[in-house]
């Protein structure tokens, strides 16, 4: 049974997005004391913009607490700053603190026309108690074929183990350069149809056989996973 996870009111989000910024900036500026080679400042400015390739702006909106590096850099910032991930995200809590650059899972987060994108980073146990894999990977919808299953903006959580279709369920497959979410029917002749959740979209037909072989107008299709869970943004 797939796991759906509600984001709360939009302000709610944008007070704990900025609180978190703010945060960052606080524990940045500490690990930056602590390292003592970069004056406070705009020298600091300065210093992190050329310690990290990034412009100038977007160093002092990390130091401003404006602004927060994508998750995937962290830990090469807590590395080369001698701290860790969770210091840099949290605060230092103490001598107990738990060490999250070692222990956490990261979990690629992509649009509908790329691999690329975005990473979060959370718990194993976090993964474990929602029944969800620790190979984890999501997908971010840009469209409205599978509403209401899943609305633009939305974003599907799949296992990219499953490479086949063993059973009717929903999918994400791999056209080409982008991805798209079906819900998968399997007939008793061995095709197996693609099906949209909105029914203005129309059903496309495989041989299941041939699946990794065949084509749509969009290019080679293939299996990317199967869908464990949604994530759904606003109401």
């Amino acid at each position: 049974m797939n796991t759906v996870v509600r984001f709360g009111d939009a302000e709610v989000r944008s007070s704990k997005q900025k609180t978190f910024r703010k945060q960052f900036a606080e524990n940045l500026n500490a690990a930056l004391d602590r390292r003592g080679a970069i004056p406070s400042g705009y020298g600091r400015v300065v210093g992190v913009a050329e310690l990290f390739g990034v412009s100038q702006n977007t160093a002092a909106n990390w130091l401003k607490g404006d602004g927060v590096p994508e998750l995937s850099r962290l830990p090469e910032i807590a590395d080369i700053l001698g701290t860790t991930v969770e210091q840099l995200v949290v605060g230092d809590r103490g001598k107990d603190t738990h060490v999250i650059d070692e222990n956490y899972v990261m979990v690629d987060m992509h649009e509908e026309g790329s691999l690329g994108g975005y990473s979060w980073y959370t718990l194993p146990e976090t993964l474990r108690s929602m029944g969800l894999p620790k190979d984890l990977r999501m997908l971010q919808v840009s469209s409205d074929d599978m509403a209401p299953y899943v609305n633009s903006g939305d974003a599907v959580m799949y296992d990219p183990r499953v490479r086949r279709i063993q059973t009717n369920g929903v999918f994400v497959f791999q056209i080409g350069d982008r991805f798209v979410v079906r819900r998968v029917q399997r007939g008793i002749k061995g095709d197996v149809r693609l099906k949209c959740d909105n029914p203005l979209f129309e059903d496309e037909v495989l041989d299941e056989a041939e699946l990794d072989e065949s084509a749509l107008p969009g290019g080679r299709i293939s299996v990317a996973g199967q869908v464990v869970g949604r994530l759904s943004v606003g109401s």
